[in-house]
């Protein structure tokens, strides 16, 4: 199946934990999904820092950079040592970045960081490093069995909002209360 498939349904929407998720890499995590197909599925959390990067930007008045934090993300379990950028806006000039959705780019381009401390790049990015995977059919399954809440991607949610906040702002997009929230399920 290609890509206009409709299990390409859930690239560009964010997954939310469930409170009961087993594994506690993904306990109160908020994932923008990047790809997904019947082959597998790929995502980043979004809501866990880990670190930060300090990178020269470039005020408009003045002509030498003065250093910025950005902030570094635990992605996911996956290829932690491998970099990946997430920023708003299109995706310009960059080879090797591609479209999330509407509203998210992430790209391996290192010119993105270079434009950043000029301020010609992009309004808001961050670093992750590694990703979340799933095999085919297993976020699917996950679902199934209440491991995750889906939401629109936002990308005030993701690149605004407080990283300690991400997790309830995530499920209050969508009507739920955290305090009143159970992954008990039934199906009708």
């Amino acid at each position: 199946m290609g890509s206009d498939d409709t299990t390409e349904y859930l690239k560009g929407k964010l997954l939310i934990a469930m409170p009961e998720m087993a594994d506690p890499r993904f306990k109160r995590c908020v994932i923008l999904i990047v790809d997904h197909s019947d082959e597998s599925a790929m995502g980043l959390v979004v809501n866990k820092v880990v670190g930060e990067m300090q990178i020269g930007k470039k005020e408009p008045d003045d002509d030498a950079p003065k250093p910025n934090p950005l902030p570094v993300y635990y992605g996911g379990p996956v290829n932690t040592d491998r970099v990946i950028i997430v920023h708003s806006g299109g995706d310009g000039d960059y080879p090797s970045t591609w479209s999330v959705g509407d509203e998210f780019y992430v790209s391996g381009n290192p010119k993105i960081l270079d434009d950043y401390c000029f301020g010609v790049g992009p309004r808001s990015m961050f670093l992750v490093l590694g990703y979340a995977g799933w095999g085919p059919g297993q976020l699917e399954h996950e679902l199934q069995e209440n491991a995750w809440l889906i939401c629109n991607g936002d990308t005030n949610l993701v690149f605004d909002t407080e990283n300690s906040l991400k997790w309830e702002a995530a499920l209050r997009s969508i009507g739920i209360d955290p305090s009143r929230l159970s992954s008990v399920g039934g199906s009708a």
